[in-house]
């Protein structure tokens, strides 16, 4: 299997297009978006999605890698893990674990650079020329997340990796974590420990090797969440955006000149309109869309019936 996937990948740094990375367990019905898009915007990028059998099916598509083929370091990071957070173990833990599964990818294939976007993202910018402009950097966030982050150095990422290992050690670095958590709790009803709280400790610690790219750089933004509206054109609760005849999508802002949205992230419930901003929307991409909605609820009648 590493045999013929290194054959698939061993091109990917002698290309000057930036390969685009996604990491997403079983199937949604949003999926087939963030895929597309990217293909569309970056046609000169290998876009890979590192997944299950569930998505096997967008092999088609992208360069779809299984999942399982890249977890030694995340079931060792599993074995520490202890959820301090509102939300659900599993949930909490893959949203660490997916930065183990990212950096074994990378490092087994030879992969310096990349950049990983969560599958709720909407990518609209060229990420190769703006991986030259974030070049000083190992690392991005936006805003306090590392779901659109351009990796310049597999070294940042294994140091970020190890950051995380450290910080699930042993009894002290939980009891650590513990006050952590309840000082968090004081001011907020939900949410805890994340891999955004440890992306923050990260920053502090070394400024110069993580760049948030959640605020107006050159007057291009990628994207916070579309619901982060603060200061920006909105209606119905999310950012209002427009297609320019360029192609390019454009954000006004109250204080900043005309922004240029590289992604929309719709994070959350705002998944919903995520269709209705494929701005590059065809017949193939609708038969796509459609064709997914139908495997997607014969593998839920699936699962559901061997549940059982």
């Amino acid at each position: 299997m590493l045999t013929q996937q290194w054959s698939a990948f061993q091109n990917l740094t002698s290309n000057n297009m930036l390969p685009i990375i996604f990491i997403h367990n079983q199937n949604s019905n949003y999926l087939p978006l963030s895929l597309w898009q990217a293909r569309k915007s970056n046609p000169g990028s290998e876009v890979i999605l590192i997944g299950d059998s569930y998505s096997a099916h967008f092999g088609f598509l992208v360069s779809h890698v299984n999942i399982k083929e890249y977890s030694k370091g995340a079931s060792e990071f599993a074995k520490r893990f202890v959820n301090f957070s509102t939300n659900p173990h599993n949930f909490e833990l893959i949203c660490i674990q997916r930065w183990f599964i990212l950096k074994e990818f990378l490092i087994r294939n030879g992969i310096e650079s990349c950049i990983y976007l969560d599958s709720d993202i909407l990518l609209y910018g060229d990420v190769t020329e703006d991986a030259r402009r974030f070049s000083s950097f190992g690392m991005t966030i936006a805003g306090i997340s590392g779901h659109s982050n351009f990796i310049k150095k597999t070294t940042t990422l294994s140091e970020f990796c190890g950051f995380l290992m450290e910080s699930y050690k042993g009894p002290a670095e939980i009891e650590i974590l513990k006050t952590k958590y309840a000082r968090f709790r004081e001011n907020h009803e939900e949410g805890g420990i994340s891999d955004m709280t440890f992306f923050m400790e990260f920053k502090w610690l070394y400024p110069d090797k993580i760049l948030d790219i959640g605020v107006p750089l050159q007057n291009k933004l990628y994207d916070i969440s579309m619901n982060y509206i603060e200061y920006v054109h909105n209606g119905h609760g999310i950012k209002s955006v427009r297609k320019a005849k360029n192609g390019s999508v454009y954000l006004r802002h109250n204080t900043e000149p005309l922004i240029k949205m590289q992604t929309l992230h719709f994070q959350g419930k705002t998944k919903v309109y995520m269709k209705k901003h494929m701005f590059s929307s065809s017949l193939a991409m609708n038969v796509l869309y459609y064709s997914n909605s139908s495997i997607l609820f014969i593998q839920k009648v699936w699962r559901k019936i061997f549940r059982k």
